[in-house]
């Protein structure tokens, strides 16, 4: 019986490698760096032409000493508020100069190391992790994935593309490199390197931003879930090195004192001056704040410079939201007990924002910066959450299939990320792109809407102006939001086009709307409406002062003041007014609490003590514009009325010829444009001061130069009294 032929079985051959393309890519960490670069430059390419707009002209543009060296660096080593971010400044203008391309250039190179940082801690927490847990996702590229879809987020964007919030990118680049060297201490053989270097960076980091003072406890909680196995060895290992960060955040805590201290000017800069909401309500408000900032991780869309976001009257109105975030905090602490790592991710989130979402009043509720180290936290989330996914989807395939699934998801998600967030870089190109956006996403935002027809009426454009204000208001009367500051905007558009009648309609219009106010409001609200209604009027009575009309003028400013009685200005702005209503007397008491209320306003100083000087207050001219001169002694107007007491002062403590000699003789020197003024000074002290012969020849020479008929006439008044042998005094 014949054997069958044996049939040689094919040889089943190996996966090309073409087919493992998605293998070979998560293995060669260097290529997902290289794509991580390439993926943020190309999303932020368009924040390079971006301009200074809002706080970066004050700070940046405006800011004579930015570019000091040697001042930010002594201040850094002093551990002065924000130094470090500072310091960066300076650098940047001394290298640079105030070049907004640079300045934007190395917000960019903060933001790339900030992204490979949080690459690199993630997939080294993952890996260590895995070490004593079942793995359940790639290292490579679950950290991968997270970092790209943080770097290219557009709910970022506020944090690298406007200026001066590099205090917040900064500080969050500081943030991770501390949690990082954290973890390269725990890997490395010798580890005490990578401690002195997370202490460092959390130093560098406190002196970015105070949200670093979280850092300690992120620190400590990362530690206990990631990697240690007992609270025993995080205190046998590290407490050391937990001790020296909390030394800086101290330090930082006590400097910040002052914010909670009446009066101060941290107090009135992050608080508020006299509205300052209760704790209890922002904290309710900052729910729904939470909400919408989460909203915007899932879908970045409407993105917002400025909300001018409104505290709650009551607790009523965040119910909802309150509710949903006590559930997530609940939620997070039950995961840091049966998932640490999960759970350390989800309470990290609102560790983070803690010092501005709790119960600090700030003045402003909202501000989509504050979510860009938070952010990082839901993007390792999004990225573990899709790798299990992925994993749980595709349990029976190879893990080819499932990479290439993870980076098909997340690859799209990053390249339509990418594209908002280069969308949303180019508004920062001017303040009028900036303000519409805002504008735009936020009708009733009064502040945007106040910004956006300045800036047009800068740019001559003001039918726009006025159409953008007509649609607010039509939008904010709609919808039963406060519309008479908007009212007010729009007269101001009128004066600025010489449409002085209409702008006057259009404040009565805005008086009248805010006769009607909402019923149960908060004590905090009624403050914002006082101090509303009081601009309104004030800005009513400059053009009542523009029209002629002193007394009505005066009228809207006293009205102002007795809303807000606080507000320097406007105290100065009556006494002007009342000056030209003829009321000298009122003019002074209105100067003289303004004085009161800005002691360190040199310009409220001054012009006090000129208007002393007006009214005959002599003595008191005199002190004034000593104390004065003192902090600036350039001043000519204020060296000339002071020579003009000294040499004729009708009292004769006040008066002092010889020092009105000298000041003089000095003054001419340094000024002798205006010698023919000067010399009638002089003329006066040297006739009071006994030397009549000398001040008689002076006057004569004076009459044969002058052309004009009412100085000779003073002239010939001063002659006469001396040739009387009579002083010529002040009246």
């Amino acid at each position: 019986m014949s054997q069958r032929p044996k049939v040689a079985r094919p040889k089943v051959s190996a996966p090309a490698p073409a087919e493992n393309w998605a293998t070979q890519l998560v293995e060669q960490t260097q290529w997902l760096r290289a794509i991580l670069l390439v993926a943020v430059v190309a999303a932020y390419l368009t924040s390079l032409g971006g301009t200074f707009v809002f706080d970066d002209i004050p700070h940046l543009v405006e800011n004579e000493n930015v570019a000091d060296v040697s001042t930010a660096l002594t201040d850094m080593l002093r551990l002065q508020t924000r130094s470090t971010t500072v310091f960066s400044f300076a650098l940047n203008a001394a290298l640079f100069g105030k070049s907004a391309f640079f300045y934007h250039l190395v917000n960019l190179l903060i933001h790339l190391v900030s992204v490979l940082t949080l690459f690199e801690l993630v997939r080294g927490s993952i890996t260590w992790y895995s070490g004593r847990h079942t793995p359940h996702v790639s290292a490579n590229l679950t950290a991968f994935l997270a970092a790209l879809l943080w770097g290219v987020h557009p709910l970022g964007t506020m944090a690298v593309t406007y200026i001066v919030q590099r205090h917040e990118s900064l500080m969050a680049m500081f943030y991770l490199l501390t949690l990082l060297f954290l973890l390269r201490g725990q890997l490395a053989q010798n580890a005490w390197p990578w401690y002195v270097g997370s202490i460092v960076c959390c130093w560098l980091g406190m002196g970015a931003k105070e949200i670093m003072v979280t850092a300690p406890l992120v620190a400590v909680v990362y530690d206990r879930c990631i990697l240690s196995t007992s609270w025993r060895e995080v205190v046998t290992r590290r407490g050391w090195v937990y001790g020296l960060f909390l030394l800086p955040a101290t330090i930082l805590l006590l400097k910040n004192l002052a914010v909670f201290q009446q009066g101060t000017d941290a107090n009135t800069a992050v608080l508020g001056a006299h509205e300052t909401a209760s704790s209890w309500l922002y904290l309710w408000t900052q729910a729904g704040v939470i909400v919408h900032y989460l909203k915007l991780s899932i879908w970045p869309m409407h993105l917002t410079f400025d909300y001018d976001w409104p505290v709650a009257n009551s607790e009523g109105e965040y119910l909802l939201p309150a509710l949903f975030i006590v559930g997530l905090l609940v939620l997070s602490f039950w995961l840091l007990y049966q998932r640490p790592a999960i759970g350390f991710l989800a309470i990290s989130f609102f560790f983070i924002l803690a010092p501005t979402s709790s119960i600090v009043p700030i003045i402003d509720v909202a501000f989509e910066h504050r979510m860009y180290l938070p952010l990082a936290c839901l993007c390792v989330l999004a990225a573990i959450g899709l790798s299990m996914l992925i994993e749980a989807w595709r349990s029976q395939q190879s893990n080819e299939s499932k990479y290439q699934g993870l980076l098909l998801v997340g690859l799209t998600l990053a390249v339509l990320l990418g594209i908002r967030t280069a969308y949303r870089n180019l508004d920062y190109r001017s303040h009028i792109a900036l303000w519409t956006t805002t504008v735009e996403a936020r009708p009733m935002n009064l502040r945007a809407n106040h910004n956006l027809a300045q800036e047009l009426r800068k740019a001559d454009r003001l039918p726009e102006a006025e159409q953008i204000l007509l649609r607010s208001i039509a939008f904010c009367e709609a919808h039963g939001y406060e519309s008479f500051p908007l009212h007010g905007d729009l007269a101001e558009t009128y004066v600025y086009s010489g449409q002085f009648d209409q702008a006057y309609q259009r404040f009565q219009t805005a008086i009248e709307a805010a006769s009607i106010k909402p019923e149960n409001i908060s004590e905090y609200h009624q403050l914002l409406h006082s101090r509303k209604l009081a601009e309104t009027r004030t800005s009513l009575g400059a053009l009542l002062d523009l029209m002629q009309r002193p007394a009505e003028a005066a009228e809207q400013f006293d009205k102002a003041i007795e809303l807000r009685p606080d507000v320097a200005k406007w105290y100065v702005m009556a006494g002007h007014v009342y000056r030209k209503a003829g009321d000298p007397t009122t003019a002074l008491a209105r100067w003289k609490e303004a004085v009161k209320l800005a002691p360190g306003r040199d310009d409220v100083a001054r012009d006090y003590a000129l208007l002393l000087v007006d009214t005959g207050h002599y003595a008191e001219a005199a002190e004034r514009l000593k104390r004065t001169l003192e902090k600036g002694p350039d001043d000519l107007a204020l060296q000339f009325h002071l020579a003009r007491i000294e040499a004729a002062a009708p009292v004769d403590e006040v008066r002092d010829p010889e020092a009105a000699l000298a000041r003089c003789e000095q003054l001419l020197k340094r000024h002798p444009q205006h010698a023919e003024e000067l010399q009638q000074v002089q003329a006066m002290a040297l006739g009071n001061a006994g030397q009549t012969e000398k001040a008689i020849a002076l006057l004569q020479s004076l009459r044969k130069q002058t052309a004009s008929a009412e100085v000779r006439r003073n002239l010939d008044t001063m002659l006469l009294r001396f040739q009387q042998d009579e002083h010529v005094l002040l009246p």
